[in-house]
């Protein structure tokens, strides 16, 4: 009876320790339909919603990973990521040989078109205002054309509404979500929207730290589920249910 106990103990701790709790990131500003905040619950919490975390839920069900989801200043993001210790993994994120250095990238999940949101009568030669940390390559303009110093679109605004800049970029399917979800404030829906010309739409994909232990196990099952996923028509549905919300 004693080795029986003993050995119900093991395996309860066993499967306890086979359960990996993963965190997982994303810019505190909000980015429909990627990850952005919920209403607030009955202890003022604000739950993550988005396209992202419900993908990344769905491909770990299967896995022992368990994921949970924060948003941060995307920068802290990045760093608490880097580091792998307290975030494993940055969702919605685009390509770039820097971030590869630090990173392993999945398979993409979701493809997005780049463009500029414009305030109405600003004076083209003003710069385009922009988010600490964004990855603005793909949308094919200069650092020295990007005051980088918001940390929250609504601050982008003011910097708009001061006739500090003339618009930012960001993409269509973001740009439109952040104007439909009230998240550029009262005067969001006066922004002109233009798609870049030339440019085709960007990739997103999950980032798993290089520095987590687990980075190789956690990219293969990611990858392996987002390929079934994509060939099912899951992922298709999931995101026009998302849009559907954001509309």
């Amino acid at each position: 009876m004693a080795r029986l106990l003993f050995f119900m103990f093991y395996l309860m701790v066993a499967q306890s320790a086979a359960a990996a709790g993963i965190v997982a990131c994303g810019g505190d500003s909000g980015w429909p339909p990627s990850s952005y905040f919920g209403p607030p619950q009955h202890n003022n919490a604000r739950p993550v919603l988005g396209y992202s975390p419900d993908v990344l839920h769905m491909v770990l069900t299967s896995s022992t990973f368990r994921p949970e989801f924060v948003l941060l200043p995307f920068r802290r993001c990045l760093s608490l990521a880097e580091q792998g210790r307290q975030v494993q993994v940055v969702m919605g994120a685009t390509f770039s040989a820097e971030r590869a250095r630090q990173f392993l990238f999945s398979r993409h999940y979701l493809h997005l078109r780049p463009a500029l949101f414009l305030w109405p009568g600003a004076a083209p030669a003003l710069p385009l205002c922009g988010l600490v940390g964004f990855n603005y390559a793909p949308f094919g303009v200069k650092p020295d054309e990007v005051d980088e110093g918001s940390s929250s679109y609504l601050l982008v605004m003011k910097k708009m509404q001061a006739g500090r800049c003339r618009g930012f970029a960001e993409y269509a399917e973001v740009g439109r979500g952040l104007q439909l979800l009230g998240l550029l404030g009262e005067d969001g829906g006066r922004l002109q929207a233009r798609l870049l010309p030339g440019l085709v739409p960007v990739p997103l994909h999950f980032m798993v730290s290089r520095a987590y232990p687990d980075a190789a196990v956690l990219l293969r099952q990611i990858d392996r589920q987002l390929e079934q996923m994509d060939r099912n028509g899951q992922l298709d549905a999931l995101l026009a249910r998302h849009q559907a919300v954001a509309q």
